[in-house]
């Protein structure tokens, strides 16, 4: 399935990466010490949880921006709000500026190797739909930008697959074709674009 107006060339993973974390900070300003114990569109974590997930996926990616292989160790634990916040917010901050300029070849993850690229853009998509599950969580009205739904279009068809559910992502919704590319986008990661939980 290709949605109309997708990419025909997927953007380099640095660009991607850029406008992903720049959209998740934007979330993530919203956040307040108060709010990490309100539930989030990820089924059973609290957003305590998801920050804590996301502080660990920031340093695995910004990790790989120079290394052959991941070391798969998670970070220490999630602390106070505020250093668990701060953290997050930092890991973000930093993590376009691991990646360039970009290393080559591939990265070891576990037993299995990963282009450098593949793992930006999956981190990318991450990234994104993290940041989206965190404005939601807090009750602000902070969708995916259009075109960077498009452009990660590509990295969510391709490795979102009915393998990874429902361990890793819900069911997908059912959504029209004519619905819009971040309601896509968020449909194949078993989400709903209209799902906010009460602040």
């Amino acid at each position: 399935m290709t949605l109309p107006g997708a990419p025909a060339t997927v953007p380099r993973t640095i660009e991607l990466l850029d406008r992903a974390v720049g959209y998740a900070r934007i979330c993530l300003a919203r956040v307040g010490e108060a709010d990490l114990d309100r539930p989030t569109p990820c089924a059973q974590w609290s957003l305590r949880d998801l920050l804590v997930h996301m502080d660990d996926s920031l340093a695995a990616l910004g990790e790989a921006a120079g290394a052959t292989r991941l070391s798969l160790v998670p970070v220490a634990g999630d602390g106070e709000a505020a250093e668990l916040l701060g953290r997050v917010r930092q890991r973000a901050c930093s993590l376009v500026a691991q990646w360039v300029p970009a290393q080559d070849g591939p990265v070891a993850l576990g037993q299995a190797w990963l282009a450098r690229e593949v793992l930006g853009g999956v981190g990318a998509l991450e990234i994104t739909l993290h940041g989206w599950d965190v404005g939601r969580s807090v009750g602000a009205d902070l969708p995916i930008p259009a075109v960077l739904a498009l452009d990660l279009w590509p990295w969510a068809r391709d490795h979102i697959t009915d393998a990874d559910r429902p361990a890793r992502f819900g069911e997908p919704p059912a959504v029209s074709w004519s619905a819009s590319p971040p309601a896509h986008l968020l449909a194949r990661a078993g989400r709903r674009e209209a799902a906010v939980a009460t602040p």
